[in-house]
């Protein structure tokens, strides 16, 4: 951020001490879309001036509902799921959501972590001990749900922070789009006009059509 509005500075400046030129306008339309159309008295620069405030606020309301509802499945595992206090993983999260709790017990994530185990090494107890030991998850990361019930609410919660997620990779394409049109019709505008010349002329008693096109 900080770096941001040292780049926006320099091009304040430069603005104050030369003319607009076509690369100007081209970076102040990148920095903040509709800047050039408003300094250009192109009034629809205001509309993408309007949208840039618009979803950058967006962007900051999906993060920071996010974060609460995050903070609330946090919660309600400790309370409906007897979870440790601590910090997890998403990983971790995600075997909370699914599984009824973390022991050996039927619906339990350990006891899928032994079945697989089973299938994976059928003859090699061995191994499947091994596998078991570095996937199980041990006393420090035990959780029961009360009830199913619960278990599905928790997974409520969660998903509906994760769409709040999904809202703000949304609105951060679209803040990309915004940039990039307003960059595309600033080059748009102030392109050069298109020249072609056309001369005619006699060489060896030939008649010559010449057409000079530049782009």
């Amino acid at each position: 951020m900080k770096r941001f509005g040292i780049f926006l500075l320099i091009i304040l400046l430069s603005t104050s001490l030369f003319a607009q030129s076509r690369g100007i306008l081209t970076l102040k339309s990148f920095a903040v879309p509709g800047w050039s159309q408003i300094s250009s008295n192109r009034n629809y620069g205001y509309a993408m001036l309007t949208a840039e405030a618009v979803i950058i606020g967006s962007i900051y309301y999906f993060h920071s509902e996010s974060k609460i509802l995050e903070q609330e499945c946090y919660e309600y595992a400790i309370k409906f799921a007897h979870l440790n206090p601590d910090g997890y993983s998403d990983e971790f999260y995600k075997q909370l959501a699914r599984y009824e709790s973390s022991g050996f017990d039927a619906g339990g994530y350990n006891n899928w972590v032994r079945q697989t185990a089973m299938n994976l090494y059928p003859d090699d107890p061995e191994s499947q001990q091994q596998y078991i030991n570095e996937n199980a998850y041990g006393n420090d990361k035990y959780w029961y749900w009360d009830s199913s019930n619960h278990r599905s609410e928790y997974n409520k919660i969660r998903n509906r922070s994760m769409d709040y997620d999904n809202y703000a990779l949304v609105a951060g394409g679209i803040l990309i789009l915004n940039h990039l049109v307003s960059t595309i019709d600033v080059l748009r505008w102030t392109a050069p006009p298109k020249k072609a010349n056309l001369s005619f002329n006699l060489q060896d008693k030939t008649p010559i059509i010449q057409l000079n096109y530049h782009w």
